[in-house]
């Protein structure tokens, strides 16, 4: 089981520094946000990603993903260094802490959160970094080369007693400092100073103000205080109190990141065209909510005891679309809109030389059935299994999203992984649509409706006896991908569980085995290995691993998902932060970072190895 790398070779914790890559990993970084938006901070202490205000505004640092014309904002010492990254126990602080000779100067990152949560600025667009000197002396050089639009404008600079002013004609940007900034040229501006023991130094990145006030009034140390109760008093709600509780931990953290929260939409990631393959065209703007995203975030932090803000978006969406039934999609914006169009930025070279960089993501247009039984599984988990729908959810949104399943649910769709290249009548959807009206059906019996059940139950015949039919090849001993495409798939791995077939059934364990033969590499799974109509290959897909894990579990094979568990921790990166994707000769990560579903999938296979361990041994709670 295990794979050709070791642990070590993949999961560095000390960096040496300066970079003399054009591009570091993409798991080369950490992680800072305020629930509105997220930096990508490297070990060398340079923000090579960061759009502000939100998720989805066009970015000021750009270097991930052209090295040259992105823009970057960097704090590291002057010369050869070495560095490791950490966060502050149960926050989104980061901490880079730079090792120079018999020096050390550690970089404290954060994005400010209150706990004030009716306050409007309770998450303003600020950047603070502080520089601690805590042993011997170092010159350390603060370099901002901001790029908005994406790239394309380089803004205006000016000085002042404060700091630095940066615009553009629809952007306005200000760097409060403790030292003097000297701009270098158009674009670029240069801090150099030394810094011995106890010393402090501190840079706030406002966006929004014209000129810059005084370092001292965006209130650093109040605003950090502030920070680090919000995330520790939010972690401290979780009930998770199983074997792995570091990981899981860091991936409610990430999860709660990467949730918009003015509306709850859950960010499939919070960055753009990171490759699945170097050098390849499968390159994606995951700054966007699926629904199916939002469900299974809902049913990770169910496990953990948070309702989480995933529900706060479900709840918005119906309340802003009365015919929900008629006119779901399968992702929305994070402000709740589907009008996203896709484009290309051909001035950006793409992380490392990947092409093409996009945004937006036409697959919005895309036709998934799936979608309206994760939209029934959430309504079902978020509504304490049913029992607080009220008599107007119910007639609004579970019958007649119930009905829609009935009568649509032989319409081919584009599946789970989005296939632009054709329509089928995909094994995991159908599945899906069964689950969707299975959760229906408890809800119509609890809320006492059970005379609506009858057409549901009898479709939800119609689907087990078509996906038994049709959806199994007996030659490969598998379900397999579609109808029509007869290859394996690892979204099969979710049917037992979403209840659609017990996980000790024939079939789904003959499933499991024929997807680890023909798909999986070590621990990894690859999700298909079609010819799917895209240039370049992918890298092994991380959830469908995490999959597997609850797969084994639930069938019994608890050493076989302990030891497949244990391998998959080892592919997070020196923060416990994974990847969308990894290549599984070399154990880099691919894809958007971090991924949401890589980190839902971890914290639903924890949780699910610890239930079946807690049976067997007993608990550690």
């Amino acid at each position: 089981m295990s794979s050709k790398n070791s642990p070590q070779s993949r999961k560095s914790s000390f960096f040496e520094i300066p970079v003399i890559t054009k591009y570091k990993p993409i798991t080369g970084y950490g992680i800072i946000g305020n629930t509105r938006t997220i930096s990508l901070v490297g070990y060398d202490g340079s923000i090579d990603w960061c759009c502000l205000p939100k998720f989805d505004s066009p970015s000021v640092f750009a270097a991930i993903l052209d090295h040259k014309v992105g823009g970057r904002w960097s704090i590291a010492p002057v010369g050869k260094a070495s560095s490791t990254q950490r966060y502050i126990e149960n926050t989104n602080i980061l901490q880079t802490e730079f090792i120079i000779r018999n020096s050390r100067v550690i970089l404290t990152d954060f994005m400010p959160c209150s706990l004030h949560y009716e306050d409007a600025w309770a998450s303003p667009p600020e950047i603070h970094r502080i520089v601690d000197c805590v042993k011997g002396k170092a010159t350390i050089r603060m370099r901002i080369e901001p790029r908005f639009e994406y790239g394309l404008s380089l803004p205006e600079m000016s000085t002042s007693k404060n700091g630095l002013s940066m615009r553009n004609q629809k952007n306005e940007m200000v760097l409060a400092s403790s030292v003097d900034i000297n701009i270098q040229k158009q674009g670029l501006a240069v801090a150099d100073f030394k810094i011995s023991k106890g010393q402090r130094e501190t840079f706030v990145l406002s966006y929004g103000e014209y000129d810059p006030r005084r370092v001292d009034e965006y209130q650093t140390r109040s605003q950090f205080l502030k920070t680090e109760a919000f995330w520790k008093q939010w972690v401290g709600h979780l009930n998770y109190r199983g074997r792995w509780r570091e990981s899981v931990f860091r991936s409610a953290l990430t999860l709660k990141l990467l949730t918009y929260s003015p509306t709850g939409a859950m960010l499939a990631a919070p960055t753009t065209s990171l490759p699945e393959a170097v050098g390849g065209g499968r390159n994606w703007d995951y700054r966007f909510s699926w629904i199916r995203d939002s469900a299974n975030s809902l049913w990770a932090f169910r496990l953990l005891g948070d309702k989480s803000e995933a529900e706060k978006f479900l709840h918005w969406l119906i309340d802003n679309n009365p015919s929900l039934d008629l006119d779901l999609k399968l992702m929305y914006s994070i402000d709740g809109s589907s009008n996203i169009k896709e484009s290309v930025l051909s001035h950006l070279e793409g992380y490392r030389g990947s092409s093409p960089v996009r945004i937006g993501n036409a697959a919005v247009n895309q036709f998934q059935m799936d979608a309206y039984g994760y939209m029934l599984d959430a309504l079902y988990y978020s509504t304490r299994h049913g029992s607080n729908v009220s008599e107007d959810m119910y007639y609004r949104f579970v019958k007649p999203l119930a009905r829609y399943i009935c009568e649509n649910w032989r319409k081919p769709g584009n599946g789970i992984w989005e296939i632009r290249e054709w329509k089928d009548h995909y094994v995991y959807t159908q599945a899906w649509c069964y689950a969707g009206l299975e959760r229906a059906v408890k809800i119509a019996k609890i809320t006492r409706h059970s005379e609506d059940t009858a057409p549901w139950l009898s479709t939800m015949k119609e689907i087990k006896a078509e996906i038994l039919e049709k959806g199994w090849d007996e030659k490969k001993k598998s379900f397999v991908m579609s109808y029509k495409n007869r290859q394996l798939d690892s979204a099969n791995l979710m049917l037992p569980l979403i209840g659609f077939i017990e996980p000790t059934d024939k079939k789904m364990k003959l499933t499991v085995d024929a997807i680890r033969k023909e798909l999986g590499h070590g621990a990894l799974l690859y999700r298909y290995k079609i010819k799917d109509g895209l240039r370049g290959k992918e890298g092994a897909f991380l959830l469908c691993s995490f999959w597997l894990v609850a797969c084994l579990a639930k069938e019994g094979k608890v050493e076989d998902a302990m030891e497949v568990f244990n391998e998959l921790l080892t592919y997070s990166n020196h923060l416990d932060l994974y990847s969308e994707e990894v290549d599984p000769l070399s154990g880099e990560g691919l894809g958007n970072f971090p991924q949401a579903f890589s980190h839902m999938g971890l914290i639903m296979a924890a949780n699910e190895l610890d239930r079946v361990l807690d049976s067997k041994v007993g608990s550690v709670r």
